[in-house]
């Protein structure tokens, strides 16, 4: 019993002794294992970043495709507003009770007017230029285009020298209310609209035949005199000048720089235009008062021609 008291004493409960050993490898397990994940996220990050790419777009905030998101800027590929206008081709007609009013012009219509003609405006084209936006600080806005123009060095020579200037013309046809001035990148405040009624007498040697048949000014509009001398018809008006006795005979008043320059036009134009969208001004055309004070009856040609351009600033408005 001895031998087994003793053998018990010595072997006695089992147990199990933690070391300072123990302790030391599994702090560094933990650690190596922290260690891994890390790196798994470093590289993860690292492979995703090296797949990504920047993207460029346009950052001028002007632009009519201004992209907030883009990382950095394009090379050349801002598109910019235009500058546009809607005519409105009215008359005025008298009312039965002395009211006034504005409609839209037809071309089977007959007017009368003071002096008692019934007449008819069976056509009628204009040329447009110069236009002008003045801001609220007096500051000048115009478009952006320009074009180089072959122009001739005078009336009778056979040189041509390239000559650059703004190209914001527009031919104004009854058949059309809508036109595009050109590239515009001035927002702000404005106050007035200006523009000529016709074309710089500067350019009247332009070689329209080197223009594109889509361009204002190209020869294929038919919008010039005979001579180079004479330049461009700034004022194109086709009329039935008397519907009483001569109901289809068609007189044709061309108006160029033998009767007067371009008109200079001013208008009122208390407004904003925002950033990168378009502008579009409502313009009204009013030929009643483009032909006031006419007498088809008794003027002569030359009368009436000076007569209209007499008229053609008032017959301009900022319309609705």
């Amino acid at each position: 019993m001895k031998e087994l008291n003793s053998i018990f004493e010595e072997v006695g409960t089992p147990t199990h002794k933690v070391t300072q050993s123990h302790l030391v490898s599994k702090t560094e397990k933990k650690f190596i294992k922290t260690l891994q994940l890390l790196t798994f996220y470093l590289l993860l990050i690292t492979l995703i970043s090296s797949c990504y790419k920047p993207t460029s777009g346009c950052l001028n905030i002007d632009a009519t495709n201004y992209n907030a998101s883009a990382d950095e800027p394009c090379d050349d590929c801002c598109s910019f507003p235009n500058l546009n206008i809607k005519i409105t081709h009215s008359v005025t007609t008298e009312g039965t009770f002395g009211q006034d009013s504005c409609i839209n012009h037809s071309f089977d219509a007959t007017f009368n007017n003071v002096a008692n003609n019934y007449f008819q405006i069976k056509g009628m084209e204009f040329y447009l230029s110069d236009f002008q936006l003045i801001m609220s600080d007096g500051s000048i806005s115009e478009v952006e285009d320009e074009m180089t123009f072959m122009i001739y060095d005078d009336a009778i020579s056979q040189t041509i020298k390239d000559t650059t200037v703004k190209d914001d013309f527009v031919l104004v046809k009854r058949s059309s209310p809508n036109y595009t001035i050109g590239e515009f990148r001035k927002p702000g405040t404005y106050i007035e609209l200006r523009f000529k009624v016709g074309i710089d007498e500067k350019l009247s040697s332009i070689d329209a035949d080197t223009l594109a048949s889509s361009h204002p000014l190209s020869s294929d509009n038919l919008l010039s005199f005979s001579t180079r001398d004479s330049g461009f018809i700034y004022q194109n008006f086709s009329l039935v000048k008397d519907t009483l006795t001569n109901p289809t005979e068609i007189e044709v008043y061309k108006i160029g720089k033998e009767t007067a320059n371009s008109v200079q036009v001013i208008l009122s134009l208390p407004g904003e235009l925002k950033p990168g969208f378009d502008a579009e001004i409502p313009i009204k055309v009013n030929y009643s008062t483009w032909l006031r004070g006419i007498n088809f009856g008794t003027d002569d040609l030359e009368t009436i021609k000076s007569t209209i351009v007499s008229n053609t600033a008032d017959a301009f408005e900022i319309g609705d």
